[in-house]
């Protein structure tokens, strides 16, 4: 049956007799729970319960309805209600606590809310909680935690998909709820522009999601979803810290007191019938521990829904960004690591902007058909300055872009019956440049896809689906592909989930990847505008074990092949750095974690361990800038009204670079295994009738160095003291 008729179909559903379904969620000592997902099973049907724990969902067809209830920190429940038409059926549910949390509902991995019984791909979650309790206050820090992803400094690599290419694209998409957040002119992710006082929890989809989300996506996807209210509330949160000396004191390059840092955040939302918003702000000052890479951040951050009924809702985004900062580049060699080449100029100074607006809006037309429409508008833009050298006479270093990705997505969710439901949609962009760094550049791209999901069995389910992308960047020349996915889940018993998804992957070089004139510390790029759109194949297989006592084993192998793969190489016959396609790469590895909570969640620990073999086939090397092994840990322990914590991550030595850097950036070969250690005590002052947490930090414990990239000493250890108040 084509698309257009199952619409219809669906719109003739709406005026079918229905009932209701009104309900509480508590808990087991019947305390009200907030936030927790109510599903009908085999529809679209769904809604979140309130603060007094009560939910409502209208449109419900008679007969037997299927729910299911997900909170995290609690067991899932699923139960059936019977329903009248034109009548209310009435549940009253009493969630019990889960020793570890595995029952959680993502809406990444398929475009909608899912449990993970029903996901054929690999996703790992960081909740907003641990993002605060580890004192994180960027992006590009948390992703540091998340199994199977590591950061080559700036750029996000999830299976060693992205290697490094110093924000000039990148094979993960970013999400901000939903809505890309890549830089029109580079493609790449501006970690500042994320409001990280108000995420609820990251999602990260491993593997090629170019099936869904296109270009891009082609490593993975990663979306910030962000807190909505459920009451007035206000939080603030201030902290100060400090770099200790480095582990060689030849590095010291300042003298007087320690380079220290510090901010503020805000955040205030309140809830007023069916309108609710969230507001957030936050200023971060970093003299940093290199010269000439400290920085001056603040972000304004605003969201608000209108539920005009319970079927209906119109939501807005806005978010603002700014970064002042030194511009640091490299080392000027192992003995002086610290301090950038003789010749830096150290009054130079980067400046960049972000402004994001965003507009949605959704309806539940049936109980078999909901839909939603969005536009939104991401602007970035920097400059170069410096107070006393004349760009006039070096051109190429003073970089300076303006970007604007204007885009219009329409998506629907089609319940064809209680075990088939299809997700299709458009999008398009269109991008416009005005730079010296990369000339006045325009491009624009369009998409349709298709995905139908299918419960086989009660313990099987199957997804098949497509999407076309199209992109035309400026001269070059016009590509497209269709992009194929299957997976499919099985769940023999409960507590068990096998996995396994093949899918084709798609991503067209970004406007700086092929058109980039700059230059920076001796590093000189140049034009590459013949460049072919990289193009991939993935195959995963996994499994999710609970085990008899309170922990849960997640283990997968992964194959993902590549073809054109955009690699930057220094040309020896000019010295510039130029992107070029490798013919064939080839990317096989597996990853196994495991979590577990004893004593009532007294002691909670996680263990994850991800090997990757990066080979460039059509050279038989290994590809640059990817490690061979991942290996994180953590854990932490209650201590009356306190919590004890540690983190400890290994990246293995980056085995390959560009051998010809060595030419500019001076004991290039000096490459170690990174083991860094993060310990953290948290303090909740709640009993003595004060609503303030203080948190201690103390983050590369050992002071042990070692370099995320070529030329630069990843953070040396330092302290920090974090005061949170919520009223």
């Amino acid at each position: 049956m084509p698309f257009a008729a199952l619409l219809l179909c669906a719109a003739l559903s709406a005026f079918a007799q229905t009932g209701a379904i009104r309900g509480t969620v508590t808990d087991a000592a019947g305390e009200p729970l907030v936030g927790a997902n109510v599903l009908v099973k085999g529809t679209v049907l769904g809604a979140k319960s309130g603060i007094d724990g009560g939910f409502l969902i209208r449109k419900v067809r008679p007969g037997v309805a299927h729910v299911q209830v997900t909170m995290l920190g609690f067991l899932k429940d699923d139960r059936t209600v019977d329903v009248a038409a034109e009548g209310v059926a009435t549940l009253r549910i009493a969630l019990r606590e889960s020793p570890i949390e595995t029952d959680e509902v993502v809406v990444t991995a398929g475009r909608r809310a899912q449990s993970f019984e029903e996901i054929p791909v690999s996703i790992s979650l960081l909740e907003g909680r641990d993002v605060e309790k580890r004192g994180l206050i960027s992006l590009d820090q948390a992703l540091r935690y998340v199994p199977g992803v590591n950061m080559t400094e700036s750029q996000v690599n999830i299976r060693g998909s992205s290697g490094y290419s110093r924000a000039l694209g990148t094979r993960v998409l970013m999400l901000l709820d939903g809505v890309p957040i890549l830089a029109g002119d580079a493609n790449e992710i501006k970690y500042d522009a994320v409001p990280m006082y108000m995420i609820e929890r990251i999602e990260v989809v491993k593997g090629s999601g170019s099936a869904l989300y296109g270009s891009s996506a082609l490593g993975g996807v990663i979306n910030i979803i962000t807190k909505t209210p459920v009451r007035a509330s206000t939080r603030a949160r201030i902290y100060s810290g400090f770099y200790d000396e480095p582990r060689w004191q030849e590095w010291k390059w300042w003298s007087g007191g320690p380079r220290v840092f510090n901010g503020v955040d805000a955040q205030h939302g309140d809830v007023a019938g069916p309108f609710s918003y969230m507001v957030s702000a936050g200023v971060r000052n970093n003299r940093g521990y290199r010269q000439n890479d400290d920085f001056l951040r603040w972000n304004a951050n605003a969201k608000a829904s209108y539920r005009i009924d319970p079927e209906r809702a119109l939501s807005a985004a806005l978010n603002i960004a700014s970064d002042d900062h030194g511009n640091w580049i490299y080392w000027r060699d192992l003995e002086h690591a610290l301090v950038p080449p003789a010749s830096a100029d150290l009054t130079e100074r980067i400046v960049s902007t972000k402004r994001q607006f965003s507009l949605q809006y959704r309806e539940t037309a049936s109980t078999r058909f909901a839909w939603s429409a969005r536009g939104f508008l991401y602007r970035t833009a920097f400059n170069t300055s410096s107070d006393t050298s004349d760009f006039s006479l070096r051109p190429n270093d003073k970089t300076q872009s303006t970007a604007n990705v204007y885009g219009l997505e329409w998506q629907g969710t089609f319940s064809l019956n209680d075990r088939n439901m299809l997700i299709g949609g458009l999008d398009g962009s269109y991008t416009t440049v005005a730079s010296t760094t990369y000339d006045n550049r325009t491009g624009y791209g369009g998409a349709a896809y298709l995905q139908d999901e299918m419960a086989v069995t009660d313990q099987l389910t199957l997804s098949l689906g497509a999407r076309l992308d199209y992109t035309k960047v400026d001269t070059a020349k016009a590509d497209g592909q269709i992009n194929p996915r299957i997976g499919a889940a099985y769940t023999p018993v409960h507590g068990t989930i096998f996995r396994a998804s093949y899918g084709w992957g798609f991503r067209a070089p970004s406007i700086a990847e092929r058109f980039a004139s700059a230059s920076g510390g001796g590093l000189i790029t140049k034009p590459s505008p013949g460049l072919l759109s990289e193009r991939s194949t993935s195959y995963e297989a996994g499994v999710k074990q609970e085990l008899p006592i309170p922990a849960v084993i997640d283990a997968a192998v992964f194959l993902n092949e590549y073809e054109n793969l955009v690699e930057p190489l220094l040309d020896p016959a000019d010295g510039k750095i130029t992107f070029e396609n490798i013919t064939r790469a080839r990317i096989l590895g597996f990853e196994i974690g495991m979590q577990a909570s004893f004593l009532d969640k007294l002691l909670e620990g996680a263990v994850s361990y991800t090997y990757m073999y990066p080979r460039d086939v059509t050279e038989n090397a290994i590809l640059r800038y990817r490690p061979r092994h991942l290996f994180y840990a953590s854990g932490q322990v209650r201590i009356f009204d306190g919590v004890l914590g540690a983190d400890f991550r290994f990246v293995s030595r980056i085995e390959e670079i560009d051998t010809e850097l060595g030419l500019i950036i001076r004991n290039a070969e000096q490459r170690v295994d990174a083991y860094v250690t993060d310990l953290r005590f948290g303090w909740d002052f709640a009993r003595q009738g004060l609503p303030l947490r203080a948190t201690v930090l103390a983050n590369n414990v050992f002071n042990y160095s070692y370099s995320e990239i070529v030329g630069n000493v990843a953070p040396i250890r330092n302290f920090t003291l974090s005061l949170e108040a919520e009223f």
